[in-house]
């Protein structure tokens, strides 16, 4: 075995051995693989100072892998995770309730240790929506995000940071880049109103939430906050190259009705149907609703409105959907892997909404509970396996 060889395996069961040791991720272990590749080139130059016609070639080969190691950064950050293998809790929306979150964390074993909330075999997972409604976004910010960056938890984006992303950040001429309802722009401010001492650290979490993935894709299991299309998770990630949502996309998401934009609001609000003009519905505050969501895992045809609901906070009539107002939507079909999402509110009926269909959402804004779903391989969901935390009464 030459000198070449040998440099090398050493190097890369240096490599293994330490990334064994801090638990580290297959994407992780490939990316330094390569930098520790690259590095190998420059060793065996140095030690044997063989700078022959090879020299060309390892240059050529560098430049290859250095151009590989920043597309693959990039993917690193992308709108869409695949990680490996593990045991997960996958908790719905938080809504800024911060004691509630600590509580469930507790009831699931999981310690501070070193400031982070962390389990000792166990990982978890937040499907968006942590932020706004409730009494401290920040603080449940700053908890999520330093077990997202320690590698003890998971988290995507849910409608609510989508909002926050779109509100704070501000075109060039210090203008937000989306203009929001008066509710929501209301709970933009009583955000603003944690950070008044300072703006400059909501500035740093607005740009971290930035750089939070849309989905999770955690080998059995899927994560999105409210819909999965695999044609639009391909169309996100074509869409984000630099590892974050710049701001030119983040003004396509609001302002467009691009391919992109409607991958990202449907996955993070899922799909709506407009209801007949001739049809008034309101809700419990005596609004009128002019559209509704729908169970995007069966076909709308031949259903009635009633039958196709899912998470609506109004009663719908129960004849059948006239043809006129569907749109086509891809159905998520049985055969596919278990999803896990929030987003719907369900506070009543079961969470298990088809064996491969599961919310975790049971509505701890609307006064229900904190939800998490404690998934170790199994391939049945099973109600036994969702911890609950009950919403603390405030005055």
């Amino acid at each position: 075995m030459d000198l070449n060889c040998i440099i090398f395996i050493i190097l890369m069961i240096q490599n293994v051995c330490y990334f064994k040791h801090q638990n580290k991720n297959r994407i992780s272990l490939i990316f330094i693989s390569l930098q520790y590749f690259m590095r190998f080139f420059c060793i065996k130059d140095l030690l044997t100072g063989m700078y022959q016609p090879v020299k060309k070639f390892r240059m050529e080969i560098r430049k290859i892998l250095s151009h590989f190691i920043k597309k693959f950064k990039k993917r690193l950050v992308s709108s869409t995770l695949t990680l490996p293998e593990g045991y997960y809790d996958i908790i719905g929306d938080i809504h800024g309730h911060l004691s509630e979150l600590k509580n469930l964390l507790e009831k699931m074993e999981y310690s501070v240790q070193d400031g982070i909330w962390k389990h000792t075999e166990r990982k978890a997972v937040f499907v968006g929506d942590f932020i706004s409604r409730g009494p401290d976004s920040r603080g449940v910010m700053t908890l999520i995000r330093n077990m997202v960056e320690n590698n003890t938890g998971y988290a995507i984006l849910g409608n609510h940071e989508l909002n926050a992303i779109g509100y704070f950040t501000l075109t060039k001429t210090g203008k937000s880049i989306t203009q929001l309802a008066l509710s929501n722009k209301k709970q933009m401010e009583n955000i603003r109103e944690q950070f008044k001492d300072e703006p400059e650290l909501l500035s740093d979490y607005i740009k971290w939430l930035r750089r939070l993935p849309f989905f999770l894709n955690l080998g059995s299991i899927r994560v999105a906050h409210a819909y999965w299309n695999n044609k639009h998770v391909q169309t996100i990630e074509k869409s984000i190259t630099e590892g974050k949502l710049t701001k030119k996309l983040i003004k396509e998401i609001f302002r467009s009705e691009t391919d992109f934009s409607i991958a990202v609001k449907q996955t993070t609000r899922g799909i709506e149907i407009n209801l007949p003009k001739n049809l008034i519905i309101k809700d419990e505050k005596n609004i009128r609703r002019t559209d509704f969501r729908i169970k995007w895992w069966e076909s709308p045809h031949g259903k009635t409105f009633r039958e196709l609901s899912y998470g609506n906070r109004f009663v719908l009539p129960n004849y059948t959907i006239p043809n006129q107002i569907l749109y086509p939507y891809d159905v998520y079909e049985a055969d596919e892997p278990i999803l896990f999402y929030g987003h719907y509110c369900i506070n009543s009926g079961n969470l298990i909404a088809r064996p491969n269909i599961c919310c975790v959402d049971n509505c701890l804004a609307g006064f229900g509970r904190l939800a998490a779903y404690r998934w170790s391989g199994e391939e049945n969901l099973t109600d036994a396996n969702f911890v609950y935390q009950n919403r603390k009464l405030r005055s």
